[in-house]
């Protein structure tokens, strides 16, 4: 068997250094001064009963992914498409234990299903008239430099879209108001069913 790259002893040392200790009652210390080496390594050999290494291999190794398990994980999630790994694991573990995050994620992984479904797009639909519905805002300001009195913003919001008209004026007379409703009418989204559509 191959030792371990760093062993401190080799095969016929670990047995020679337990027959000296069990047989001929030689202490740890006077032990490790022979074979020169730590007392924790001399201690370690005198207590196990093979010479041998102990494996690497993991106490737990990876589970096999059966093609009965694989199946079921596709079928779940393509049945359930808003459940994660966690989720799914959690379903099928009373019919395959070895069932858990690591081992699902990696199937959906394979399968090409980690991402979820894409969304179907609405089709777009005509505002209806009720929705054309429009508020009328005034702001005043003062007039810029040089100028004197104020100016006035007059703006059009379409509620339903949030579409806004604007224009700046120096008064607020109802005919400056009326003209900018006029102009804005123009550009805001007609009131018919066969208008702008939403989504």
């Amino acid at each position: 068997m191959k030792l371990h790259a760093r062993a401190a002893l080799t095969l016929n040392q670990r047995q020679e250094v337990r027959r000296l200790h069990r047989e001929d009652k030689v202490s740890i210390r006077n032990l490790a001064t022979r074979f020169g080496v730590n007392p924790t390594t001399i201690q370690r050999w005198v207590k196990r009963e093979s010479p041998l290494d102990k494996t690497t291999a993991p106490l737990h190794p990876k589970s096999v992914i059966t093609p009965a398990y694989r199946s079921a994980v596709t079928r779940y999630r393509q049945e359930n498409p808003g459940h994660g790994p966690i989720r799914i694991a959690e379903a099928l573990r009373a019919e395959f234990p070895e069932a858990d995050r690591g081992t699902v994620l990696r199937i959906l992984q394979q399968e090409g299903l980690t991402r979820p479904p894409k969304k179907e797009r609405k089709e777009p639909r005509p505002i209806p008239v009720g929705y054309h519905r429009i508020q009328m805002d005034i702001q005043q300001f003062p007039a810029i430099e040089g100028g004197k009195g104020f100016e006035y913003k007059i703006s059009l919001i379409h509620l339903r879209t949030r579409y806004k008209y604007s224009e700046i004026h120096t008064d607020m007379r109802s005919e400056t108001v009326a003209q900018v409703l006029r102009h804005g009418l123009e550009h805001l989204p007609p009131f018919s069913l066969s208008g702008p559509t939403m989504p």
